[in-house]
């Protein structure tokens, strides 16, 4: 019996194409859980520069430049702008 080309073709072309569009997704899904683990890395940084701002005596904060309403706002810069997500 003489097999049809056309059928295993279009069989192993649509094949192909499955694999293709899977890796596509898994690559998508990798980068959208990558870029969701550094933004919550950089939240924990954020949270962390803020908490040891708060600790700090008003004293010391003047010292630096700070005014206590401003901490969240310099724990952003310190992290995002000045620390570079290292």
């Amino acid at each position: 019996m003489k097999m049809h080309n056309n059928t295993a073709e279009s069989t192993f072309h649509w094949a192909q194409h499955a694999i293709g569009d899977a890796a596509t997704a898994i690559g998508r899904t990798t980068t959208t859980i990558r870029n969701h683990f550094r933004a919550l890395v950089v939240r924990a940084k954020i949270g962390r520069a803020q908490s040891v701002l708060q600790a700090m005596a008003d004293e010391q904060l003047g010292k630096i430049g700070i005014k206590r309403s401003g901490i969240r706002d310099h724990a952003e810069h310190l992290v995002t702008y000045e620390y570079d997500g290292l």
